[in-house]
């Protein structure tokens, strides 16, 4: 790197990068265990790591300060527990003296706003292409580990920068490891090594930054399943670890300096549709988006199993610009194509949580994902709008998996009435195929003319089987609710959901009736019923039977799974959901033991206040 700026590196920035490879490099020979533990999804240990560093700076990478910096960055990214001991480094590497390009004003990339790390990926494209657009020069960091991928990232360049000519330079970096260290293929300590990467290059020319382009989805990464909790859950971007990276990175260069990303507020098909929107849709195939792009073939860079291409896919086809991402230059493809059983629950997972995003309401995303929007916006000023911009980013999201579902599952009908699938395909499994064994009894939806009009006139078998595979998508995203019934919980300290703790705290204070119900809609607890049916409980106990023994039922049923709580972990839920009432709740539940407010469990005659 002093070779591409012809310049020496301070100390303390090579110590950096030093620092950062050494932590990347434990992460990747480390393995985390051969599989994970059943219980919540909980990995069967963390691993803790201890380093001892030679530096040149030690009075700077000593302070308690730095230290419990870096620590408190590397345990967010990658759920493990570390601790330094810095030594003076006694003997350094001799180096050359280059020419300083930082001195020389005139150069035409000097003094930037921001160096661009860019992975060659669709973000990292759109974010290029939106800076250049805006007239600005723009400079990118691209960390290469094998040649192939250097090759790609170059490919794109060249096409880019006749785009916008003398407008943007290339700064390969190679980042690469001795094979011994690739055996665990979570990596979460990447983006602090591309971070120490960027900030050597950002501070050579007296850049203010380094800036991520990486699509909301991804950069908060909602848990979506059990696949994606905590180390198993990507940070690379996340708001909470830029915040924390601007920090350590302005510390080491002694000046203001931010790591940020401007696509917080993006899905990746807003991302798609403005590189079409810049007349540069034909750029998308030269773009890799696949984790797994290392073992890929030139002619099919992607593998179209894993999440990542998944969600290329829906981005492309949301935007109408699939012809510039073709399905050839996937291994497998995303809808149609064979899937272990690994790959079969990511797939079913991504589309699941999409579904449900469309699903369900602005207040349902807030309370179910409460504790990482607000981890996501606390340091942020306008709180309460970026918590906003991040739910209705996700809502588009879930817009997008719904109508791409619907458009695809239509454009494939005959296949699936067929039964030419894989079973194992995304499509077959959404579809479920269930109507394949009773194709001859399909539901047909009657006419207004009636039943006779319908049978006077046969319905086309395969528009049925259309409508029959919609309705199924529809069903998945507007009445699938939030699963089975909850059993009681196997892991008694784990904290409950909001709902059921909502629920108990209603039993606990002794509300029923009216009050009860009341008390449910005043903390935006919707009722879980098959439409049509009433907006809320308050308005279906008014309505009397059924819903009044559906609301008894709800209530039982939430009641018998929080008596499988400990004291400890009731205690914790009103903490958290009810801080305001906690102490008078706390009280309640420690005098009666948990004294439920209801003891029937049939069609009871509420009591009226």
């Amino acid at each position: 790197m002093a070779r591409v700026f012809k310049q020496n590196l301070s100390p303390r920035l090579i110590d950096f990068l030093e620092i950062a490879s050494y932590v990347y490099s434990a992460d990747c020979a480390t393995p985390r265990g051969l599989k994970w533990a059943d219980d919540d999804s909980t990995e069967p240990w963390t691993r803790d790591f201890s380093f001892a560093i030679a530096v040149r700076d030690l009075e700077f990478w000593a302070r308690a300060e730095i230290q419990c910096l870096i620590e408190e960055i590397l345990n967010f990214l990658s759920n493990d527990k570390y601790s330094f001991t810095f030594v003076p480094l006694q003997r350094d590497r001799s180096e050359q003296p280059y020419f300083d390009f930082a001195d020389a004003k005139d150069w035409p990339f000097h003094h930037p706003d921001r160096v661009i790390m860019f992975s060659g990926g669709l973000d990292s494209l759109a974010g290029a292409i939106e800076t250049a657009a805006n007239g600005c020069k723009v400079v990118l960091v691209s960390h290469r580990s094998v040649p192939t991928i250097d090759a790609r990232q170059n490919t794109l360049f060249q096409d880019l920068q006749k785009l916008y000519p003398d407008q943007l330079i290339r700064v390969p970096v190679w980042v690469n490891k001795a094979e011994k260290f690739g055996r665990e293929p979570t990596q979460r300590t990447r983006s602090f090594l591309f971070s120490a990467v960027g900030t050597l290059v950002a501070h050579s020319i007296q850049a203010n930054g380094v800036r991520f382009y990486e699509n909301g989805v991804v950069s908060l990464n909602l848990p979506i399943a059990q696949e994606a909790l905590r180390s198993r859950a990507s940070r690379t971007t996340h708001p909470w670890a830029l915040h924390l990276l601007s920090r350590l990175c302005a510390a080491t260069t002694g000046g203001d300096f931010v790591v940020d990303n401007p696509y917080l507020s993006k899905t990746k098909s807003d991302v798609v549709a403005s590189i079409g929107a810049h007349h540069a849709s034909h750029l998308i195939g030269l773009t890799c988006s696949c984790s797994r792009s290392m073992f890929q073939s030139k002619a099919q860079p992607h593998c179209g199993h894993c999440s990542q291409c998944i969600d290329r896919r829906f981005a492309t086809v949301a935007s109408g610009l699939q012809e510039h991402d073709p399905a050839k230059r996937y291994a497998s493809d995303v809808f149609l194509g064979v899937r272990d059983e690994q790959e079969r629950a990511i797939a079913l997972d991504y589309v699941r949580h999409g579904l449900e995003l469309a699903r369900k309401t602005t207040s349902d995303l807030t309370a179910a994902f409460n504790l990482e929007i607000n981890r996501a916006v606390r340091h942020v000023e306008k709180r309460s709008q970026a918590a906003q911009d991040i739910i209705a980013m996700h809502k588009r999201h879930g817009e997008v998996v719904s109508h791409v579902l619907e458009q695809v599952l239509s454009t494939n009908a005959a296949e699936i009435v067929g039964g030419g699938l894989p079973p194992t395909s995304l499509l077959a499994m959404i579809a479920g195929q269930q109507h394949l064994s009773n194709s001859k009894q399909l539901l047909i939806h009657p006419t207004k003319g009636g039943a006779d009009e319908a049978e006077a006139t046969p319905p086309d078998p395969q528009q049925a089987a259309i409508s029959e595979i919609l309705a199924t998508v529809r069903y998945l995203r507007d009445e699938r609710g939030a699963g089975p019934k909850q059993a009681v919980p196997k892991n008694k300290n784990a904290r409950p959901s909001r709902r059921d703790t909502i629920i108990f705290a209603a039993i606990t204070l002794g509300l029923e009736g009216l009050k009860y119900s009341a008390f449910l809609r005043d903390h935006v607890v919707p009722p879980k019923w098959e439409k049509p049916c009433p907006g809320d409980y308050d308005a279906g106990y008014k309505a009397g039977q059924p819903w009044r023994k559906k609301i008894q039922d709800e209530k039982c049923r939430a009641n018998v799974r929080m008596k499988g709580r400990t004291q400890a972990a009731i205690a914790d839920a009103f903490n958290f959901y009810l801080p305001d009432r906690f102490q008078e709740l706390s009280d309640l539940l420690n005098s009666r033991n948990s004294r439920p407010a209801s003891k029937t469990s049939a069609s009871p005659k509420p009591r009226k206040h």
